[in-house]
């Protein structure tokens, strides 16, 4: 079965990431490309709504790419986040008729490791910093009884969150499978509390 998916990253210094990882969906016969392509910086809010709204009702799953510009959203003058980013994540998990919430996938670039991540080798795990970004808000956010890992504090890296956060060369070695986990999780999206807005009036003038 053909899947169809979205990809939102940051293009000032992500656009050679998203052509290497678009280029690998193209090699799928299973994966379609539904990526966006458009200049948006003439349209009104609502004109970029309805637009977002006619990409993502042809998808099942956003893959995030995180490069350094696009672990935080970005905010205007009066602290209100205004990032194109952002309109694509709360949309994409916007559940709305014509349109049930996609999968979400982030995807982590070398660049950004240090940044977000911390190993823990004794344990084998890793801590993530809580960046301001909705994909983060939807990490490790499984409700308590379908919980894979059982260890108090610790989660299981596919399931116990509903975004997955992978390596960007270990998704490019094998996306279908993570594609896969994605749906599993979409189509059991009652297990997880999900986050679908930051609050974006948290700064007054």
């Amino acid at each position: 079965m053909q899947r169809k998916v979205f990809v939102s990253f940051r293009f000032n210094d992500g656009h050679l990431y998203k052509e290497k990882l678009c280029k690998k969906l193209a090699m799928s016969n299973n994966l379609i490309d539904c990526s966006e392509d458009k200049d948006r910086s003439n349209l009104s809010d609502s004109m970029i709504r309805d637009y977002l709204y006619a990409k993502l009702r042809q998808t099942s799953v956003t893959i995030i790419i995180l490069t350094p510009n696009a672990i935080r959203h970005k905010k205007n003058y009066f602290g209100k986040i205004d990032d194109w980013m952002y309109d694509e994540i709360r949309y994409s998990l916007e559940d709305r008729q014509n349109n049930r919430t996609n999968g979400l996938i982030a995807l982590y670039t070398p660049e950004v490791e240090k940044q977000l991540i911390t190993h823990n080798y004794e344990n084998n795990s890793i801590y993530i910093e809580d960046v301001e970004n909705l994909f983060r808000k939807n990490m490790m956010n499984i409700k308590e009884k379908y919980k894979h890992e059982q260890r108090a504090r610790m989660y299981d890296q596919d399931y116990d969150s509903y975004c997955s956060l992978i390596p960007f060369d270990s998704f490019i070695n094998n996306s279908e499978k993570y594609i896969n986990i994605a749906e599993e999780k979409r189509n059991r999206i009652n297990e997880y509390e999900i986050t679908r807005r930051l609050d974006n009036n948290k700064y007054f003038f």
